[in-house]
């Protein structure tokens, strides 16, 4: 498998957020790997680990269906490893029901043949640089 440079890890990332904010499923698929593992902390909403396209779906369904406007902003990126990046993201949106939300969350994701093979959502930025850099050393 080949490595990925941190930039280009930092464009696939970004390039994830950027079809999640426009909701181009199609677009954000294309970079995960078929057999993508996700993993949602218990800590937050609509946790668990969900595996591949379909499961990628059916974890990320639940938050966009409760939501009538969310967005996703890059902070900053930090690269851990030779496989891994780290995005700290600040969530905002707007509920269906008229629920206000803005949180700063952790996002590790490991990128291989320049794709997603795991994306982890962390409550905090520095618990996903641990996470990452577990990952990292195993």
């Amino acid at each position: 498998m080949a490595a990925a440079s941190s930039a280009e890890r930092d464009r696939i990332a970004r390039a994830g957020f950027e079809a999640f904010n426009v909701a181009d499923h199609p677009a954000l698929l294309a970079l995960l790997s078929e057999d993508v593992e996700v993993f949602a902390s218990p800590e937050l909403p609509n946790s668990g680990r969900f595996h591949g396209h379909d499961g990628y779906m059916e974890w990320i369904g639940p938050w966009t269906d409760a939501w009538e406007a969310i967005e996703m902003e890059v902070a900053e990126t930090t690269p851990v490893g030779d496989r891994h990046i780290v995005a700290d993201v600040r969530q905002t949106g707007h509920g269906r029901e008229g629920i206000e939300v803005s949180m700063q969350v952790g996002f590790a994701f490991e990128i291989q043949d320049r794709l997603v093979t795991y994306l982890g959502l962390l409550p905090t930025v520095e618990q996903a640089i641990a996470v990452a850099q577990e990952r990292e050393d195993s």
